[in-house]
């Protein structure tokens, strides 16, 4: 199977799997107050009703704002002028924009590159960033960009509470994490390497080399 077809068939199974844990959940939580709200107008408990309304309301948002996330994502990353530059802050921007822990970036030079190698990396970082939104449970992030001769090195370490990295999953498994597969199969797609280093209660940190 080619890299291209793994990456679509991750990208479909991240699709189902985002639906249904949070998106799905929200909306089953919805139908289950619905009938709440139905059972106290049955009773004439109109301040309950009011107060469950509220909370109905407040579960809409939540599963509309959970669609609006998933359909960005899945967009080409973009920003105003295209540039590398411009593309990065914009992630960081997103990634703030939706909670994620503070991020400390370094970064050697002004990194411009072909088209292909720069939609790879901003999706690696992407898929990174939302890992440790959903998953991790950090308070830091430490993003480094560094050219170093003819490759470019990428590292996104967090503090947070990490996992064992044997468990990484394999892209042909019917288990495998989408994202994780993802970042390891366009990193190689463009001639470069992948490595992950994890321990539980100590952080994760996702080293990225990829040739200029």
């Amino acid at each position: 199977m080619s890299d291209s077809l793994i990456i679509a068939e991750n990208e479909r199974r991240y699709v189902v799997q985002e639906l249904h844990d949070h998106a799905i959940q929200t909306l089953l939580q919805i139908n289950m107050q619905v009938g709440i709200c139905k059972r106290y107008l049955e009773l004439g408990h109109i301040d309950d009703t009011a107060a469950e309304l509220n909370l109905l309301e407040e579960q809409i948002t939540k599963a509309s704002q959970q669609l609006r996330e998933l359909i960005a994502d899945l967009r080409p990353p973009l920003s105003e002028d295209g540039t590398f530059q411009s593309m990065l802050v914009k992630q960081i921007e997103i990634h703030q924009q939706r909670g994620g822990p503070p991020i400390d970036l370094t970064q050697t030079g002004a990194i411009e590159l072909p088209a292909q190698k720069k939609l790879a990396i901003m999706r690696i970082i992407q898929e990174g960033l939302s890992n440790i939104r959903k998953h991790a449970g950090a308070s830091q992030i430490e993003l480094k960009l560094e050219e170093q001769d003819t490759q470019l090195e990428i590292t996104i370490t967090d503090n947070g509470k990490g996992f064992d990295d044997a468990l990484i999953p394999n892209p042909f498994s019917e288990k495998g994490g989408a994202g994780m597969v993802n970042m390891q199969i366009r990193a190689v797609a463009i001639d470069g390497t992948f490595d992950i280093l994890s321990h539980l209660n100590r952080g994760t940190t996702i080293k990225v080399t990829i040739p200029l």
